[in-house]
């Protein structure tokens, strides 16, 4: 494929936020609304399940080329765009899959309308972060890409790093390809220490996949020297330790992406009360919640309007979701026969 110099045309700066908790209360709390548990499910949520569920029928394929697969040991860390199978290895190497669109850099594929159906899961390709997978390391299927879309991550990980536009962390921008084709995709990331989360994300990432004994491929260019990876030594508490870097990942993304559904006014997360527009008027308790994965939208929102709760974070790098509940003393009811979680404060 002929090389490009890559050049951006931006097309979405800065990634829009949806409205804040207080925004979506504010009439109830004057009183203009008498009944609130109709927008107990957002509509940037609803989208969500929607995607979910029109990708469900594609969870069973048979494993294939340009199919986005969950990671089998860790579901909740991440998946990955199969791109070819190493007979010799019996391997496939593929690229790292995560939900984080707005962490997107010049080598991040943004999954797009044009790739539907493809699960939630399934938003951003980093094309810098190549992997090898055995059979057994794949989970379900979120989503497929065609051929052209497969090509264009393929010239990503090679070309991407040329781009030599500014960095901006969370803006999207339109890369041309060669063709007539285009790739949404990000800005370079900062060589400013501490100015940009998408390197501490990546830091996170890498140290993830090592923890999960997940091998690194080399380049593209040295596809054909592949040689076996040794796997590291199993950490005993590994798994522990993973919850820790998705958890502190997630903390990143609070500060460097626009679409996460989080208050903005002295907020705490787990368990905690907080305030509204600095009013000093305590308006609810705040709980993350884990749901189960065969839980269907209908039966999250009967619960939700059941229990009188809101959704108002969420989904994180874990898949928990943060609701809200307006009396203080509420307590959820232990996941179990009747309600759609699976676990509370994960």
């Amino acid at each position: 494929m002929t090389a490009l110099t890559p050049s951006l045309t931006i097309v979405a700066a800065r990634l829009p936020s949806p409205p804040s908790s207080a925004e979506l209360l504010e009439s109830d709390v004057a009183g203009a609304t008498p009944d609130w548990r109709g927008i107990a499910v957002p509509d940037h949520v609803m989208q969500r399940f929607a995607r979910r569920s029109d990708a469900a029928p594609l969870a069973a394929r048979p494993i294939a080329g340009g199919q986005i697969h969950v990671l089998a040991r860790c579901p909740g860390f991440g998946a990955v765009l199969l791109d070819a199978w190493d007979g010799a290895q019996q391997r496939w190497r593929g690229w790292l899959v995560t939900p984080d669109t707005a962490y997107a850099d010049a080598c991040g594929l943004v999954v797009e309308e044009r790739d539907a159906p493809a699960d939630p899961r399934a938003g951003l390709v980093l094309c810098d972060m190549p992997l090898t997978l055995a059979v057994a390391d794949l989970g379900a299927c979120l989503g497929v890409f065609s051929q052209e879309r497969l090509q264009a991550a393929r010239w990503l990980e090679l070309h991407g790093r040329a781009n030599a536009a500014p960095a901006a962390p969370g803006v999207i921008a339109r890369v041309a390809l060669p063709g007539d084709g285009y790739a949404l995709t990000g800005t370079p990331l900062s060589t400013e220490l501490g100015k940009d989360g998408r390197v501490a994300y990546r830091q996170l990432l890498r140290q993830g996949l090592q923890q999960l004994q997940i091998a690194v491929a080399p380049p593209a260019s040295d596809a054909a020297a592949v040689k076996p990876v040794p796997a590291a030594k199993q950490a005993a508490n590994a798994s522990r330790w993973l919850k820790v870097v998705t958890a502190v990942a997630a903390s990143v993304m609070v500060v460097q992406s626009a679409w996460l559904f989080l208050p903005k006014d002295n907020a705490v997360v787990g368990n905690a009360e907080f305030r509204n527009g600095g009013s000093g008027v305590e308006t609810g308790v705040r709980t993350r919640v884990l749901f189960r994965a065969e839980a269907t939208e209908a039966e999250i929102r009967t619960w939700l309007q059941r229990e009188q709760l809101e959704i108002v974070a969420g989904p994180d790098t874990l898949g928990a979701f943060t609701v809200l509940s307006r009396d203080r003393r509420k307590v959820l009811p232990p996941p179990g026969p009747g309600n759609p979680l699976a676990i509370i404060n994960p």
